[in-house]
């Protein structure tokens, strides 16, 4: 199982088309867009292998961690929630961990911590992955900032029949539980929400 924070208008485990209704790029991610042998966009499902790690990796994801002042606000995240994804069979991940990463001559800092203006390179990354390994259903990684947990992306093209869902207790903005992690993990980080 693993924890994703999504837009509550979808199913916890529906993928990222990566582009909009007119076929345009959606905004960059680490490792997105990939497209697969035939130039096609490949949906994809971030999540984390608990709560704080997918707080972290989406709702913190921008704040800079040397900022002099973190803020988020959280009314542009009223509509997501969390939701608990479970795999109906193992998954394959390429790792993206310390070991993965060692096989690939690449360092962390490089591929996991690298500013938003490199995205381009790591998502190439990605999508060297998807095609010379056909049974890689995704990625595992250490997340980028709670570095004690695994952060994944896995490709739509490969596991979207094999994803259940269920929303654990609505958006935000109705969900208190939900608030009330965001607000703990903000005040061990020095971001300032509201």
């Amino acid at each position: 199982m693993f924890h994703v924070i999504h837009d509550t208008a979808y199913a916890p485990e529906s993928f990222n088309p990566g582009v909009t209704d007119t076929g345009a790029l959606r905004n960059l991610t680490r490792f997105a867009p990939v497209r697969d042998a035939a130039g096609k966009v490949v949906p994809y499902l971030y999540g984390g292998s608990s709560l704080d790690c997918a707080i972290f990796e989406t709702i913190f994801h921008n704040v800079p961690v040397d900022a002099p002042d973190k803020f988020v606000d959280l009314d542009g995240c009223a509509q997501r929630g969390h939701g608990q994804v479970v795999p109906a069979r193992d998954l394959k991940l390429a790792d993206l961990t310390t070991d993965g990463l060692h096989r690939l001559k690449v360092s962390k800092a490089e591929l996991i911590g690298s500013a938003p203006t490199d995205y381009l390179q790591t998502a190439l990354c990605a999508q060297a992955i998807h095609h010379q390994y056909p049974d890689a259903d995704g990625l595992l990684r250490v997340s980028r900032q709670p570095d004690r947990d695994r952060a994944l992306m896995v490709f739509g093209d490969r596991v979207d029949e094999s994803l259940s869902g269920r929303p654990v207790g609505g958006a935000l903005k109705v969900n208190d539980a939900l608030r009330q992690s965001i607000l703990g993990i903000a005040l061990r980080a020095g971001i300032e929400v509201s």
